[in-house]
């Protein structure tokens, strides 16, 4: 690395360089300890090096003399020395440092530096006993059970505490499930049976697999009772997406729920005979909604089939007149039979119509129109004017003429 004949100038630069490294080093901040403790152990090298390779072949110049030289590479060597000391003792315990300044954070409610801190802590060292304990109490305090669970098994099974850290751990112990069970148990109360479930499986791990003296046959009930909440609440989602006529969803929670008892068969045998029941009663109750839409069927089918024959008849009484269509072609516009009243009120709006036309001498006009009302007459079902043949006979004169 270093030539023996270096001139003064490189000698300089190397010694301030390495001033300024060993000033710079950190012995505060724990972030920066085990970077800079690599760096201490680099410039210890580098100086030796120096000593090995440079001092005994230097040659005096006039920027340093070889006394100064001499001085100033024991100044760095001792500085080096003694901050190398610190910081591989900082770098065996950054754990703590961590730690402590995570305690700090949390004293004056800064919980997301804190909770930065004391991961940080756990990194360095996964099994610092207080590290751990404050841990465990934060995830509690934020109900993450699951989260607890994994660490615990870290500080009993892994960890080596003293009697302080050990009264500390016995104590978590106890908080610990009894929230754990208050907060499932509260669950299952207001029917929350899965998020209930979900606790009391954790808890049952805990006690089977913790060395705890609160753990009683609560927790399995707890369990049980979940379970048979989820099952309920399956039956209870179908029921009423049958009432709400929603068959399909109906049938899929039903067989949910015959699924869940399949599979959980300590839910015991009343849980069973309930679904069985359940179950043929919603068979029956298919069967009885089969037969009533096979008689609804069919009697649309009837009630149909008097439509079309009632529409039969009723165009065959239907009386076919000639129209012109808007383009002036003939078509057929087929027209309810008119009653007696309205073909009275037609037979007399023509008559005057005939009448108002031959006022007009269009007599053409008005004996075609007398002529259609004579077809009225034909009914009999209403009494005739006079003037219809009257002028009908006068007209045809005035027409054969």
């Amino acid at each position: 690395m270093f030539a023996q004949n270096m001139n003064c100038e490189a000698i300089i630069s190397f010694i301030n360089q390495k001033e300024n490294q060993i000033a710079h080093l950190n012995l505060q901040d724990p972030d920066y300890i085990p970077l800079h403790f690599l760096i201490a152990q680099d410039v210890i090298k580098e100086l030796q090096q120096f000593r090995m390779n440079v001092i005994p072949y230097y040659s005096e110049c006039k920027m340093i003399t070889f006394n100064q030289l001499i001085n100033k590479y024991d100044e760095l060597n001792l500085t080096i020395q003694q901050k190398h000391d610190s910081l591989e003792w900082l770098n065996n315990n950054v754990h703590l440092l961590f730690y402590e300044k995570a305690c700090f954070e949390y004293q004056i409610n800064n919980e997301e530096d804190g909770k930065y801190l004391l991961d940080r802590s756990l990194q360095y060292n996964a099994t610092f006993p207080n590290a751990v304990l404050l841990k465990l109490n934060k995830l509690l305090d934020n109900n993450y059970f699951k989260e607890s669970l994994s660490l615990l098994n870290t500080l009993y099974y892994e960890i080596e505490m003293d009697d302080e850290q050990e009264k500390q751990a016995i104590e978590f112990t106890d908080k610990f499930y009894d929230k754990l069970y208050k907060t499932a148990d509260s669950l299952l109360k207001v029917e929350h049976a899965a998020e209930a479930l979900e606790l009391f499986e954790v808890l049952e791990v805990f006690c089977q697999n913790l060395p705890t003296a609160y753990c009683n046959d609560d927790y399995y009930h707890g369990v049980l009772n979940s379970k048979a909440g989820i099952y309920d609440s399956y039956i209870a989602i179908a029921k009423v997406a049958e009432k709400r006529g929603n068959g399909q969803i109906a049938t899929h929670f039903y067989q949910y729920a015959q699924d869940y008892l399949r599979n959980n068969p300590h839910l015991g045998k009343g849980e069973r005979e309930k679904g069985e029941r359940e179950k043929g009663e919603r068979e029956k109750a298919e069967r009885e909604k089969g037969e009533r839409e096979k008689a609804e069927r069919e009697k649309a089918e009837r009630e149909k089939g008097e439509r079309v024959k009632a529409e039969r008849e009723k165009a065959e009484r239907v009386k076919g007149e000639k129209v012109e269509d808007e383009k002036g072609f003939a078509v057929l516009n087929f027209v309810e039979p008119l009653s007696s009243k309205e073909l009275k009120e037609k037979y007399d709006s023509m008559v005057l119509q005939a009448l108002a036309l031959c006022i007009k001498e269009d007599f053409s006009a008005s004996y075609k129109i007398f002529s259609e009302a004579k077809k009225l007459e034909d009914c009999n079902c209403f009494e005739t004017d006079f003037r219809v043949n009257l002028m009908i006979r006068e007209l045809s004169k005035i027409e054969l003429k």
